[in-house]
């Protein structure tokens, strides 16, 4: 009877061992971090659902994710829903552009200038500090339809 005390007590501790152990090897494999950049005008109706969908995706999977919105003449209201999300604790910063030569392009051209603009945008991004190499920024046009794929869920 005593024999059989210690198998249980003894299988008991090799299992909260075992368990105490994966959550070390899992905590050292935790992905790093992604930086997102959105690229956002007035026509932005889904912001929140799209930052608040990121962030979920982002807990759920372990990842460390900070997001970056281009301000290309958002509304207040989104203004205000990331400062909401930035108060809340998430790593998320409204950037605003004011030397945008291009405000007067017609939608039609838009993705034209995405296509060939796109690098350049990520250039001037890292030149002013906000998106380093190490980040590995994914930059989204909430307009293209195209770019909406690059979003992880």
């Amino acid at each position: 009877m005593l024999e059989l005390l210690f198998w249980v007590i003894g299988c008991y501790v090799l299992a909260a061992l075992s368990v105490h152990l994966a959550y070390r090897i899992r905590s050292r494999k935790r992905q790093p971090g992604k930086h997102y950049v959105l690229v956002a005008d007035e026509r932005q109706h889904n912001m929140e659902w799209v930052m608040r969908n990121l962030f979920s995706f982002s807990r759920r999977m372990g990842t460390d994710v900070r997001l970056t919105i281009i301000d290309r003449g958002v509304s207040e209201e989104t203004k205000a829903i990331v400062e909401r999300m930035a108060r809340s604790g998430h790593k998320v910063k409204l950037h605003a552009k004011t030397d945008e030569p291009l405000q007067e392009l017609k939608d039609s051209k838009r993705s034209h200038w995405y296509e060939t603009d796109a690098t350049q945008l990520m250039w001037m991004l890292q030149a002013e500090g906000i998106v380093s190499q190490a980040d590995h920024a994914v930059l989204v046009d909430l307009q293209n339809p195209a770019d909406l794929s690059k979003m992880p869920f």
